[in-house]
């Protein structure tokens, strides 16, 4: 964006995000045309709208339908979207920094809707802004292609063809609310912008490269010590628990970790597998993070010391082929993430876990968008994954650098678990801190495939590489227990009580309280750091129970119904008892996946996240002295929050003053409502916030 805005003028650019490009400055014509300032639309009249319904589905371009960009003069409230979406029949589903959206517009309606009293401008859409940086140079090129949902692929196809494409396939996600998109390969790099030159095209980028992130450890996420498991001491396995899995191949149903008794069917009454999408495909890393999850031994339930830390938790498995355009020439569907994640979910899973990552550079890409996406519209879903181990790459990548996701490196084995085992440093490249945090990741025994592979049941096990895959592995099983702690009613009181079952505690709660129960791990300087994270997970650090714990637990769980609206301030209290504890406030809210022109620079929905002690004195969120790890005591608050970018914060306070504290929050990302959960544990009086 060039220039400031004159005199007296609105300055548009309001607070949002770097633009790609200024929608008034690409097409002069169109700037004209706003210049010679034409009869501007007043609002259409209440009985014209009524006969429009605000939320009708578009139909199908025409032929003479474009993509195009709008862009507002401001931020829109909500009767603004309900009268642009009735009067022009505009999705604004599309966001592009800065007050712009994605539309499909015959020229007709283009005129109209630049002649709208809220419009800046109105453009094609640059063809350049369809293209991933990260395309390369030569070829042959591999391509994922986003197209328009209302977009013909047959036509699509015929004229990727005639540009040399081949190995095409679709997938088509629409039904499902996903996207439509196709997978192709391009021999000729030049190519390529004539494929952006198809009007249905929203988006090109590389395809994907998937690389695996290859008990006692159990116990020290539970309490920093392996001979001890407090959450599995209060009866707190997994049970009604399901994890979904998308991994290399399968789980073989004879071992013991994974075995019922005849007929030893997956379904909803196996004992540990209720749907193997891809039945009778077996793999040795997907056996592996299985019996780390979940494995405990037909039999001999809860007592094989190589036990899953969700012992009890049943699985959803789904290979990870099923995402791979390797399959497109075999006969097979190949599926988007987000379709995988939904089918799991409709099996039963809550928790998901991807011991993986893709591609080459760290770039957020559709499969990220994916996984934002799928956590934005399911609230109870949480993703975990695996961030990238040293000896395969320099960078994390995705789906780990989703914002909604929960990006894991490895510890090294117990008594050496303060120190990072495996894993690269972050930051992502917009600046924001992955990993999140850390956990066992090496010296872990669990399920092994013996060679030659058995033809009956057999329990063998292995000690296998340290890798962030387990360690991925290893914190779904404790957000498998952190979801069964609300789900029993163990909050607030810290026993389980019936009159305080949380059904369905949402992804964020789950995620919040992890990174509320970590600890700063010892070999590297900072806290917290882009090496480490927040550290390793130690859920006796945040969940409370009556009978052995000291530190008091307070959560607010808000979903996007009653959420935060755009310039709104919400302010919380709790009380403080004592000093004796630090005091840790945990702040996560769910990001709304960006579109596609925002992939190459993603941004947050920030909130400000500010907090008062009982003295008056203030702490902002994630503004923390690195040495000691504490966040810095202000006389006043500040008006703009230390940190714009990262959708999970922190205040830590070691001696807290005893009194009445004040959480206050404040929204100023979209105009949706913004969902979130707080954490709060320490020498606290166990209430409502």
């Amino acid at each position: 964006m060039t220039g400031e805005p004159g005199p007296g003028v609105r300055d548009f650019r309001l607070m949002v995000a770097p633009e790609p490009f200024d929608p008034a400055a690409v097409e002069p014509s169109h700037q004209e045309v706003s210049r010679r300032e034409p009869a501007r639309q007043e609002p259409p009249s209440s009985e014209s709208l009524s006969s429009e319904s605000s939320h009708r589905e578009r139909p199908a371009a025409t032929p003479a339908a474009r993509a195009t960009v709008v862009q507002f003069a401001a931020l829109l409230s909500e009767p603004d979207i309900a009268r642009l979406k009735a009067a022009y029949g505009l999705r604004l589903d599309k966001f592009i920094p800065n007050l712009a959206y994605l539309e499909r517009l015959d020229t007709a309606t283009a005129d109209r809707v630049r002649a709208d009293f809220l419009v800046r401008a109105v453009i094609p859409f640059p063809q350049a802004s369809k293209l991933s940086p990260t395309i390369p140079a030569t070829g042959p090129l591999d391509l994922t292609m986003v197209l328009f949902e209302d977009s013909d692929s047959v036509a699509v196809t015929a004229s990727l063809t005639a540009l040399g494409a081949r190995d095409m396939a679709t997938a088509d996600d629409r039904e499902s609310g996903g996207r439509l998109r196709l997978h192709l390969t391009l021999d000729d790099p030049s190519r390529v912008a004539q494929a952006a030159a198809i009007d249905d095209v929203i988006w090109i980028e590389p395809e994907p490269e998937f690389t695996l992130m290859d008990a006692g450890s159990a116990r020290v996420l539970q309490s920093g010590d392996p001979s001890s498991g407090p959450v599995w001491i209060h009866n707190l396995h997994g049970e009604e628990q399901v994890i979904g899995m998308i991994d290399q191949g399968g789980v073989d149903l004879d071992h013991c970790f994974f075995a019922d008794n005849p007929p030893n069917k997956p379904g909803p009454d196996h004992r540990k597998v209720v749907r193997a999408f891809n039945e009778g495909v077996v793999g040795r890393h997907f056996m592996q993070m299985a019996g780390i999850i979940a494995g405990d031994q037909l039999g001999f339930s809860g007592n094989h010391p190589n036990r899953g830390g969700a012992w009890a938790a049943k699985l959803v498995t789904r290979s990870l082929g099923d995402l791979k355009r390797e399959k497109i020439n075999t006969g097979f569907a190949v599926f988007s993430l987000e379709t995988l994640l939904n089918a799991s979910r409709k099996e039963g899973a809550s928790i998901h876990n991807l011991s993986w990552g893709i591609g080459k550079v760290a770039a957020y890409d559709v499969l990220a968008q994916d996984a934002d996406k799928f956590s934005f519209e399911h609230e109870d879903q949480l993703l975990v994954a695996a961030g990238q181990n040293r000896e395969q790459g320099t960078e994390n990548l995705p789906p780990g650098i989703a914002f909604n996701t929960l990006c894991v490196a490895a510890t090294k084995a117990f008594p050496d678990h303060m120190s990072r085992g495996n894993g690269v440093d972050g930051p992502t490249p917009d600046g924001r801190r992955k990993p999140d945090l850390m956990a066992v990741g090496c010296g872990i025994t669990t399920a092994a495939i013996p060679t030659p592979s058995p033809k009956g049941p057999f329990c063998d096990v292995e000690v296998i590489a340290c890798g962030c895959s387990a360690a991925t592995a290893n914190t779904s099983a404790a957000a498998a227990l952190v979801r069964q702690y609300f789900q029993r009613g163990f909050y607030p009181a810290g026993e389980p009580r019936k009159d305080k079952v949380i059904k369905q505690p949402s992804g964020a709660l789950i995620k919040a309280v992890l990174l509320n129960s970590t600890v700063r791990m010892t070999d590297h300087p900072g806290y917290p750091n882009d090496i480490t994270g927040w550290g390793i997970i130690q859920l006796d650090r945040t969940l409370f129970f009556k009978d052995t714990s000291r530190r008091g637990l307070i959560v607010k769980d808000v979903p996007k119904s009653a959420g935060l609206r755009m310039g709104e301030t919400r302010t919380s209290q709790f009380f403080v008892n004592g000093d004796t504890e630090p005091l840790k406030i945990t702040l996560v809210w769910v990001n709304r996946p960006p579109s596609e022109q925002n992939l190459p620079h993603p941004r947050v929905d920030a909130i400000r996240f500010e907090v008062e002690d009982s003295q008056g004195n203030f702490y902002m969120g994630n503004d923390l002295d690195g040495i000691n790890g504490v966040s810095r005591k202000l006389a006043t608050a500040p008006a703009s929050p230390p940190d714009a970018i990262n959708n999970v914060q922190m205040v830590i306070v070691n001696q807290p003053t005893p009194g009445t504290w004040r959480i206050r929050l404040r929204q100023s990302g979209h105009q949706e409502k913004q969902r979130y959960a707080l954490v709060v544990s320490g020498d606290v009086a166990v209430d409502e916030l």
